[in-house]
Order: structure tokens, then C-alpha cells, then sequence
């Protein structure tokens, strides 16, 4: 017979370590949108003080989407990772 383990049920070990894993890039997440943000004040002063056209900030946004999607498509996948483990039964 086995000895007694006292480390936790794979599925609530998974859950943790998903559970963790979200917090992580929900972290990632708030940083960038606070990096954008920062970056779109600049860009309307900058816009402002050197006579650029409006379209500088449609630019900022298109550029942060296509950087930082992984990012977001990271946190929706571990929200859905987290979603299933705790339909399976596993409670935090």
C-alpha cells in the first residue's frame, strides 16, 4: 500500500496552479493598460504641442492591440482554464 500523500488532489493542484497563473496575467494586464493610458496622454499633449493630426491616437490604439493580444488572449484563457477546472468539482 502507498504511504499517505499530503500534497494536494491533482485537480485542486491544477486549479491553484491556474488560479495563480491568472492572477499573474491579470497583473500583466492592469500594467499594460496603465502603460496605454500614460501613453495616451502623452500622445494628445504631443499631438497637441506639435500640431499633429487626430489620427496619432487611432495609431496608438492600433499599435497596443496588436502588441499586447497575447497578453489579453493569455488572461481569457486561463479565466476559461479556471472556469472548467471549478465546473469539474474543485473548489479553491
Amino acid at each position: 500500500m502507498k504511504p499517505a500523500s499530503h500534497s494536494r488532489p491533482p485537480n485542486l493542484a491544477s486549479l491553484a496552479t491556474a488560479v495563480e497563473a491568472h492572477r499573474r496575467a491579470r497583473r500583466v494586464v492592469l500594467g499594460h493598460f496603465f502603460f496605454f493610458l500614460v501613453c495616451c496622454i502623452a500622445a494628445l499633449l504631443l499631438r497637441r504641442a506639435f500640431k499633429f493630426p487626430p489620427q496619432l491616437t487611432w495609431v496608438l490604439l492600433a499599435v497596443f492591440g496588436l502588441v499586447f493580444s497575447a497578453d489579453l488572449a493569455r488572461l481569457v484563457y486561463h479565466n476559461y482554464k479556471i472556469q472548467r477546472l471549478r465546473a469539474t468539482g474543485a473548489d479553491v
